[in-house]
């Protein structure tokens, strides 16, 4: 999910700084799935751009300095999420399909927690039910679709 920086911005009430560790956090979170995934090429540029951003420019981010207590916890528990769907996604039946399409887009909680620190839980809750609304918007046939192709990338960068 490639978001629209005019969007992050409203969902976080002209924040930059928080619409900043939003879009950098997004940005690594799908870097890193391609990575994981095989599914496509990636410009050294573009990968090495990355890692500095997690490495050098998320860690100075104003609004994640300031939330980091409560963000990080939300950002570790996005990513272990994120690890389990991969391992239901491979190893997985039907059921454990169904689990890991909600479960490995976790990463968009950030959003609804940095939009419940700006602007308090009803904006929280408008924020999250447009934000999962976008997340799956491919809905769940389409994630399979996806996901099968995946796997022939894989399958093909194993060779």
């Amino acid at each position: 999910m490639y978001l629209d920086g005019k969007q992050v911005l409203y969902w976080m009430k002209g924040n930059a700084s928080a619409a900043d560790f939003i879009s950098m956090v997004m940005e690594i979170s799908h870097l890193w799935d391609d990575l994981i995934d095989k599914d496509k090429p990636l410009e050294d540029e573009v990968v090495n751009q990355c890692f500095f951003d997690a490495l050098i420019r998320l860690p100075r981010n104003e609004f994640y300095r300031k939330n980091f207590d409560h963000l990080n916890s939300v950002m570790m528990n996005s990513i272990s999420n994120w690890l389990i769907a991969n391992d239901m996604e491979r190893g997985g039946g039907e059921l454990e399909l169904n689990i890991a399409f909600i479960l490995r887009s976790s990463y968009v909680d950030l959003i609804t927690q940095s939009a419940l620190l700006i602007g308090g839980q009803a904006w929280a809750s408008q924020v999250g039910k447009d934000v999962r609304k976008l997340t799956h918007h491919e809905k769940y046939k389409g994630y399979l679709r996806a996901l099968d192709e995946e796997k022939k990338a894989r399958q093909a960068a194993a060779r």
